[in-house]
């Protein structure tokens, strides 16, 4: 009978201890090999908070832009639907989600669920139990630039829920803060960057910084999105050209023309 008893009781422990221990979760690369190299095992963690901030305020959709692509990436890898939680003013202060650029950057607008929410306390919750449904792909928040009550002990909260179930959580805040210690597996800080002049249909550029990466290196690169792969690449350097009519010569059909 005690040996019985001996054996239910060290079931529990381990049952505890499974429960606390993270399970090892996939990861997604972002496809440029640099930028993989920087990040533990190679991508990007799945089952884990994630931070994205605008470099300045005018950044802000930028830091949006690549979120979404960061979404188009993770849904390849994942099913599911997505839940997008924003202030309920943030569409008047930064534009709406607009399903059609969001189908061109590759992620499908019919996966993603849009909650508002009025306060920050309230986008927090509602992360929080969006992460507790293993049926999500992920859950994506912004967080106004006055938002306080994220801290350490809230972002430890989503990374042990995100854990759990493997759905990974994306925080888009409003405001730069390099040196906030949170419990994000990584922290990227994104600015707009110019699109090549010379491409029919300009791929959308940005800076990243790799300010916080647990186990892995930070980092700066110029990046642009190939909405073909639905990866990160770095993009070609600008080469000096000849202007056109440096080119041209007498014998030219163009020059014969005129």
């Amino acid at each position: 009978m005690k040996q019985a008893l001996d054996i239910e009781t060290l079931r529990q422990r381990i049952a505890t201890q499974e429960r606390l221990t993270p399970l090892r979760r996939p990861t997604v690369p972002m496809g440029a090999a640099t930028i993989d190299a920087a990040l533990p095992a190679h991508g990007l963690q799945t089952g884990a908070v994630h931070e994205v901030q605008p470099d300045t305020a005018g950044d802000f959709t930028a830091a949006a832009g690549f979120g979404a692509c960061l979404l188009a990436r993770l849904t390849q890898k994942r099913p599911g639907i997505v839940l997008w939680v924003t202030p309920g003013h943030g569409e008047a202060e930064h534009g709406a989600l607009y399903p059609l650029g969001l189908a061109a950057l590759g992620f499908d607008p019919a996966r993603l669920v849009l909650l508002h929410a009025s306060k920050t306390v309230d986008i927090l919750w509602a992360l929080e139990e969006g992460l507790g449904h293993a049926r999500l792909a992920a859950v994506f928040g912004i967080l106004p630039e006055t938002a306080r009550g994220y801290d350490f002990a809230a972002s430890r909260r989503l990374s042990m829920r995100a854990a759990r179930l493997g759905v990974t959580a994306f925080i888009l805040r409003g405001r730069r803060d390099e040196g906030e210690s949170t419990a994000a597996e990584t922290r990227w800080s994104v600015a707009a960057l110019p699109g090549d002049p010379a491409a029919d249909a300009a791929a959308p550029r940005w800076r990243l910084d790799l300010l916080k990466s647990w186990k892995g290196l930070p980092g700066r690169w110029d990046v642009e999105w190939d909405h073909e792969t639905l990866s990160f690449r770095l993009p070609a350097p600008v080469v000096d050209r000849a202007p056109v009519w440096k080119t041209i010569t007498p014998s030219s059909p163009w020059a014969q023309a005129s």
